[in-house]
């Protein structure tokens, strides 16, 4: 959010007379405490009004690019992010246009530094949200370029900070976008880490971020724990937006372990506040959430109007990556329903959008779904009763989705840093992918795969806890509640029922820092394993679902190098 002080001021004829700046640095004030309330719509005319009435005075040009920046910002969280996106272009355009102004006068060329700075990292994150990672990344480079190059002598130390640490911030949510999680980790504890030692006051964002990675990489507990100090720090800061967020987070983490009641109590209430404040993006979300309700509870019917709900709403607001993620689990209800069509329709439209954001991980995790369902029809035709079906094509479709998808999910296991998270990113998602990968091949009837994904797995980690079997899959095919990847959202969540319990909450900010910190040091980064040459002149194990998987997915799934099996 950008402040009132009306910039560097060049002598100009036509300036504003301090009546009238008054007027305007008083309408983004208003603007500024409606924003802090979560009072976004009012925010947003409010901004309007301070950039229409900055716009005839050439020496109002910072006040209105501040009017620009703050008005973007609200249309951000109301979910209109193609409109922020101009926005935060229009107040570039303006940043030019002020450069040229101070031109040789090096303490306003600061701040106009400064200024621009702001709005890349601001413009990033409505990129972001469009699902133009390549673009918010160019912003955010900008920008710490530019912050690098600001002198301590040129009196900005404070807003420097502040919007080193939003860079960090936003590095990370792009890092847990683009499922770089190694690198999530690093980035989310290190601006805990700044915040807490300069800016205590805004450990919300830093905490949440670190909740959503541990949430979508297995580590409940910990997503919890730091869910829970998000939702404090944002109350002890006075955000109620920050406060519905983390609860919203938390919720998912209630979720997960089976505490429907509770989680329906922070969805429901989450829900009345993003309606009510227009928060679109994140009450897509709740709906979303909502949906995977339905479907724990047995609701397909509710659960899919749910889901068809935060589908458009998220789409509304141009947030197609997010849209794309519900489209998958809407297509596991319309499955369900025997709406075979519909549901491939589904899962086609979330891939041609996962790819084009180069989301590889995401697309492997919808072709493992994708064949899971193939599986299902295969075994019971989809529904409950039905007999096995004999499809030599669809069988064909799902080996050949399943085998790369489990190839490319186990290698998200070896660019994590902790043994625990490697050991549960195995059991909870790379062992079920490579169980399909078995089963499908050894129905195909295709020895040879099966001996490949043998001498595969025997070459590293073990993925497995018990021994490939064809007829495991009766125990899942005729399941209506097959359940769709977990990706950054609901999902894939275990049985209810299953042991395990969930440490308590704490209000304390620091206890986040010790965590992270204890996350991060529990174990070291370790290499994916080698190709293996099954004979001397013979191919490499698994060499044409390797090369698939890599140009599909991206990523290195296999070392270079070649380890005989002899």
């Amino acid at each position: 959010m950008a402040t009132t002080d009306t910039g560097p001021r060049p002598d100009e004829p036509d300036a504003p007379d301090d009546e009238e700046l008054t007027r305007i640095a008083a309408l983004i004030d208003a603007g500024n405490d409606a924003f802090l309330q979560g009072e976004f719509r009012t925010a947003h005319a409010l901004f309007d009004r301070a950039a229409d009435a900055a716009a005839p005075f050439e020496q109002a040009l910072y006040v209105r690019t501040s009017a620009l920046v703050n008005r973007a910002s609200a249309a951000d969280r109301l979910g209109d992010h193609p409109a922020a996106v101009a926005s935060f272009r229009e107040a570039l355009g303006l940043c030019d246009r002020l450069a040229e102004a101070v031109t040789g006068d090096a303490a306003g060329t600061a701040v106009v530094v400064v200024l621009r700075a702001g709005v890349l990292v601001n413009l990033a994150q409505a990129l972001q949200n469009t699902g133009d990672f390549d673009a918010a990344q160019t912003s955010l480079e900008r920008a710490r370029a530019l912050l690098a190059s600001v002198r301590p002598e040129d009196g900005t130390d404070a807003d420097t900070a502040e919007l080193l640490i939003g860079c960090l911030v936003a590095l990370t949510a792009l890092t847990i976008q683009r499922e770089q999680w190694a690198r999530a980790h690093e980035l989310a504890t290190e601006s805990l880490e700044v915040v807490t030692r300069h800016h205590p006051g805004l450990t919300g964002r830093p905490l949440l971020n670190l909740a959503t990675i541990h949430e979508a990489t297995g580590r409940p507990g910990l997503a919890e724990d730091f869910a829970h100090q998000a939702v404090a720090a944002f109350l002890a800061s006075d955000t109620p937006a920050g406060v519905a967020e983390a609860r919203q987070s938390l919720a998912q983490t209630y979720l997960r372990s089976g505490r429907l009641d509770e989680a329906e109590e922070l969805l429901t209430e989450g829900q009345g506040y993003f309606e009510r404040t227009g928060m679109a993006a994140q009450s897509a979300l709740g709906l979303d959430l909502l949906g995977l309700l339905a479907v724990l509870r047995g609701d397909p019917v509710r659960a899919d109007a749910l889901y068809v709900q935060s589908v458009a709403r998220f789409e509304e607001s141009g947030a197609v990556v997010s849209a794309a993620e519900v489209r998958v689990r809407l297509a596991a209800g319309l499955h369900a329903e025997g709406r075979y069509e519909e549901s491939e329709a589904h899962i086609s439209a979330a891939l041609s959008v996962f790819a084009a954001a180069g989301l590889g991980l995401r697309c492997a995790q919808a072709d493992f779904f994708h064949a899971t369902l193939l599986e299902d029809r295969l075994s019971h035709g989809g529904g409950a009763g039905a007999g096995v079906v004999t499809d030599p094509a669809l069988l064909g479709r799902a080996l050949g989705l399943a085998v790369p998808a489990a190839l490319a999910i186990d290698a998200v296991r070896f660019t994590l840093a902790s043994g625990q998270q490697r050991e549960q990113w195995n059991r909870e998602f790379a062992a079920p992918a490579m169980r399909l990968a078995f089963r499908l091949a050894a129905r195909a009837g295709t020895t040879e795969l099966v001996s490949e994904l043998i001498e595969s797995q025997c070459a590293g980690t073990p993925l497995m806890d018990s021994s490939p079997d064809a007829s495991a899959a009766d125990d899942r095919a005729g399941d209506p509640s097959l359940a769709p990847p977990r990706f950054l959202g609901p999902s894939a969540f275990p049985d209810p029922s299953a042991p395990g319990g969930q440490p308590g909450p704490t209000d304390t900010f620091r206890l986040g820092t010790a965590l992270a910190g204890v996350a991060a040091s529990a174990g070291l980064r370790v290499s994916p394993p080698p190709r293996l040459a099954l004979h001397p002149t013979g191919p490499v194990a698994l060499d044409p679902y390797i090369s698939h998987a890599e140009t599909r997915y991206g990523g290195r799934i296999r070392e270079t190098r070649v380890v005989p099996t002899w």
